[in-house]
C-alpha cells in the first residue's frame, strides 16, 4: 500500500518579519533544488564549519582534562586560549567571508559545475535580493530583487507556481553563463 504524500505547505507566520520571509523563501528554493532532476546539493561549507567546531571542541575537552596539575600547565592553559580564539576567528571568518549569503550549494550534473544560492533581505524592506554564485570563486552570476509581498498570499503562504516560475527562470539564466 503506498501513501499518498501531501504536498509541502510553506509558510511564514508573519509575512511582514523579514527573517521569517526570507527563511520561508530559502527553505522553498531548497527543498526545490533538492527535488530536481540532475542537482545534488553539496554539503562541503557544512563540512569546513563542522571540522573547525571539531578542532575547537577537542581543544577545550584537552584544556580541562590534561594531565598536568595547575601551577606546572600555565603554557598549556594559555597556548589552548589563544588556539581556541584563533580558531573561532577563522570559523567566524569562513561564515562571514566565503559562505556569506549562500543557503544551498548545488552542483549541477548536466554542467558540471558547482553552484550557490543566496538570500539576502535589509531590515524592514519587502525586498529580498536572490543571488547564484558560480563555486568555488564565489562569481556572481545571477542577482534579482524581488518584492516578497508578490510571492506571499494573504495568509503568508508562498505562492508555490509563482516562486517555481522564478527559480526556473533563474536557473536557466546561470545555465547560460
Amino acid at each position: 500500500m503506498v501513501k499518498e504524500q501531501k504536498p509541502k505547505i510553506y509558510r511564514t507566520e508573519n509575512k511582514f518579519d523579514t527573517y521569517m520571509t526570507k527563511d520561508a523563501f530559502c527553505k522553498f528554493i531548497s527543498d526545490e533544488l533538492i527535488a530536481k532532476d540532475g542537482l545534488k546539493e553539496n554539503f562541503q561549507f557544512q563540512n569546513y564549519k563542522v571540522i573547525f567546531g571539531l578542532f575547537m571542541i577537542v581543544n577545550v575537552i584537552y584544556s580541562h582534562y590534561h594531565f598536568i596539575p595547575y601551577p606546572q600547565d600555565y603554557y598549556i592553559l594559555i597556548a589552548c586560549i589563544i588556539f581556541y580564539y584563533v580558531s573561532t576567528y577563522i570559523y567566524q571568518w569562513f561564515e562571514k567571508v566565503k559562505e556569506g549569503d549562500i543557503f544551498i550549494l548545488y552542483d549541477d550534473k548536466k554542467t558540471r559545475k558547482t553552484f550557490g544560492f543566496g538570500a539576502s533581505q535589509e531590515l524592514y524592506q519587502k525586498f529580498v535580493v536572490l543571488r547564484i554564485y558560480s563555486m568555488p570563486h564565489k562569481a556572481l552570476l545571477v542577482e534579482r530583487k524581488i518584492d516578497s509581498a508578490e510571492y506571499l498570499d494573504v495568509k503568508g503562504y508562498i505562492v508555490q507556481p509563482k516562486m517555481r516560475g522564478l527559480i526556473n527562470e533563474l536557473l536557466q539564466e546561470a545555465n547560460k553563463k
